[in-house]
C-alpha cells in the first residue's frame, strides 16, 4: 500500500502469477485461471488483467534500467542484422545467411512498439482518425483507337481517315 501511495506501481501477487504463466507459454485464458483469478468470462478477464499489467510495466522496466532507448539500441537494432549459419554437404560447407525469421520478429516488435499497426479492437480504432491525402493530378490523355500513335514513316503526321477521303 505504501508503494502505491509513493507513486510506484507494483504488480499484485496474482498479476505476478499471471505473467509467470504467460512466460511459460500458457494462453491468456489459462494463465488467468492458473493465477487464481475468478471470472464468469475468463477471456475478457485475462484481457483486462493484461491491460492493467501493461500500464505498470513501463515504470517497472525504467526502474530496472531497461529504458526504451537501451532496449532498442542494445537488443532490437542488432536483431535487424541477424544472421544464421547454414551447413551443407554433411557439415563440410557452411555459409552465413540473413536470419529472416529473427529479422521479421524484430521488425514486428518495432512496429508494435511504435503503434504502427491498426488497432484490432474496434473501440480502440474509433480513437484514431483517418488520414486522407488529396492529390491534384491531371488525367492522362485518353487513348483513341482510331488515332495512329506510330510514326507514319513518310514525315507527315498520321491522319484519322487512314488514307480514305
Amino acid at each position: 500500500m505504501a508503494a502505491e501511495k509513493s507513486g510506484k506501481k507494483k504488480l499484485t501477487p496474482r498479476q505476478h502469477a499471471f505473467v509467470r504463466n504467460l512466460a511459460k507459454g500458457a494462453s491468456q485464458k489459462d494463465a488467468f485461471i492458473a493465477a487464481g483469478y475468478k471470472a464468469k468470462h475468463p477471456d475478457q478477464g485475462a484481457h483486462q488483467a493484461l491491460k492493467q499489467i501493461q500500464g505498470k510495466v513501463p515504470q517497472i522496466m525504467d526502474e530496472m534500467g531497461l529504458t526504451d532507448h537501451l532496449l532498442i539500441e542494445k537488443y532490437l537494432v542488432p536483431l535487424l542484422d541477424a544472421e544464421e549459419t547454414k551447413f551443407f554437404n554433411e557439415g563440410k560447407k557452411r555459409i552465413n545467411v540473413p536470419a529472416l525469421g529473427i529479422r521479421h520478429t524484430a521488425l514486428d516488435t518495432a512496429f508494435k512498439l511504435r503503434g504502427s499497426y491498426a488497432p484490432r479492437d474496434p473501440k480502440e480504432a474509433e480513437q484514431f482518425g483517418v488520414k486522407v491525402i488529396v492529390m491534384d493530378m491531371p488525367r492522362p490523355p485518353k487513348h483513341h483507337p482510331a488515332i495512329d500513335v506510330e510514326p507514319s514513316g513518310n514525315g507527315t503526321p498520321p491522319t484519322d481517315n487512314d488514307g480514305h477521303d
